[in-house]
C-alpha cells in the first residue's frame, strides 16, 4: 500500500475526524502493516507525500484528500456536498476540452509559441523558440534549473496533429539533439505503440512524450489560456 492510502485508511479507520500528528499516522500504519519503509525517516517521507499531493491536486482543480488544519498534523479534506465535487469536476474537464480544441485551431507559430510559454510557466529558463530552417525539427529549447546546481536543456518538437504521432518522429527528435539534451514531444494528439516503445529505450538519449489530454491539463494548472477559481461554500456543522 502506498504512503497515501495508509495514510487514508489510519485517519478512516480512526473514528474521529480530528487531524493527526504525521509521526502517529506512520507509527499505526507500520504496526498495521500497511507500509513497510525502506528509508530511516519514514515519517518525513509520508508527510512529504501528503504536502505534495495536495499541491498538486490544487494545481489541478481536483477534490484534495487531505488537509493541514496545523503544523505537524495531518486530516481528511471534508467530502463536498453530493453533486458539487461532480459539477466541479465536470467543469474542469469541459475547460480543459476547450483549451485542447483552442491549440489545435491555432496556427503553427501560435503552437510553438504557446509550447513555449507552457515552458516558461513550469520554470524553464531561456525558452526560445528556434528557427524554421535548420532546427532539425527542434521548435522551442529552454533549460530547467533545479537547485540552481543541475541545468536541464530540453528540445522540443510542437506537434499540432489530429492523428497519432509515430515512431519516425521520436527517432527524428533523438537525432536532433544536442550535446547533454533531452528531447520532448508535445502533440495535440497521441502517440502509436512504437512511438512509445521508441521513446522509452532505455540505450538511447531519453525523449518525453506529452499527448494532448496531458497538454490540456497542464495548460490549465498554470492557467494559461484558463484561470482557477475559489468560492466559499457553507456547511452546517454538526
Amino acid at each position: 500500500m502506498s504512503f497515501l492510502d495508509a495514510a487514508e485508511k489510519i485517519l478512516r479507520d480512526s473514528g474521529s475526524n480530528e487531524a493527526m500528528s504525521y509521526v502517529e499516522i506512520t507509527s499505526r500504519a507500520i504496526e498495521a502493516g500497511l507500509i513497510r519503509p525502506e528509508g530511516q525517516t519514514p515519517a518525513a517521507s509520508l508527510s512529504a507525500q501528503v504536502g505534495v499531493d495536495i499541491r498538486r491536486r490544487e494545481e489541478r482543480g481536483e477534490r484534495p484528500r487531505f488537509s493541514r488544519p496545523e503544523r505537524g498534523k495531518i486530516g481528511l479534506a471534508p467530502d463536498l456536498p453530493v453533486g458539487v465535487a461532480d459539477q466541479i469536476e465536470e467543469q474542469n474537464r469541459h475547460v480543459q476540452a476547450q483549451l485542447l480544441a483552442r491549440a489545435r485551431g491555432s496556427s503553427p507559430d501560435g503552437f510553438e509559441q504557446l509550447v513555449a510559454a507552457l515552458l516558461e510557466a513550469m520554470g524553464f529558463e531561456d525558452v526560445e523558440v528556434t528557427s524554421r530552417s535548420g532546427d532539425g525539427g527542434i521548435d522551442v529549447r529552454g533549460t530547467l534549473v533545479v537547485a540552481d546546481v543541475v541545468r536541464l536543456r530540453m528540445a522540443v518538437q510542437a506537434k499540432r496533429w489530429k492523428q497519432n504521432v509515430q515512431k519516425p518522429v521520436v527517432q527524428q527528435v533523438r537525432g536532433s539533439l544536442g550535446a547533454h539534451e533531452q528531447g520532448l514531444i508535445i502533440t495535440t494528439s497521441g502517440f502509436s505503440k512504437g512511438a512509445r516503445e521508441e521513446a522509452e529505450r532505455s540505450d538511447a538519449s531519453p525523449v518525453a512524450l506529452m499527448n494532448g489530454e496531458q497538454l490540456a491539463r497542464l495548460l490549465a494548472e498554470k492557467e494559461i489560456g484558463a484561470e482557477r477559481t475559489k468560492y466559499d461554500l457553507w456547511t452546517l456543522l454538526d
